[in-house]
């Protein structure tokens, strides 16, 4: 194969002082300013919108069939075919609020023998 791209090499200054460089400042048009300032102004006017966890009656009733079943989070992530942490984080409560989720899992616990 063939190289197309000369070799590059870094050499030192000799013996010149080394001034500090500051942080190089794009210049910006009008208009990147005025959409930085709105955006600046959505972010502080308007708070991010709560998400809702997992009830705490669902997250018991949850952690409860599974060591009835004597199932680990990890056993049943893989029989229900979820992500790794999904049941983890359901019983610790950040997972986010998933009614359909939460039904399909403890009817799958309850259904397991």
């Amino acid at each position: 194969m063939y190289q197309d791209w000369k070799p590059v090499t870094f050499h030192k200054m000799g013996g010149a002082a080394v001034s500090k460089v500051g942080c190089a400042h794009a210049t910006h048009s009008q208009e990147q300013k005025k959409f930085r300032q709105l955006d600046s102004l959505n972010l502080t006017d308007s708070a991010a919108p709560i998400q809702e966890r997992v009830s705490v009656e669902d997250r018991k009733e949850i952690t409860q069939l599974r060591i009835l079943k004597k199932l680990t989070q990890d056993q049943l992530n893989i029989k229900m075919n979820l992500q790794k942490d999904t049941i983890k984080r359901i019983e610790n409560g950040t997972h986010e609020k998933n009614k359909g989720l939460t039904n399909r899992i403890k009817d799958f616990l309850k259904k397991t023998t």
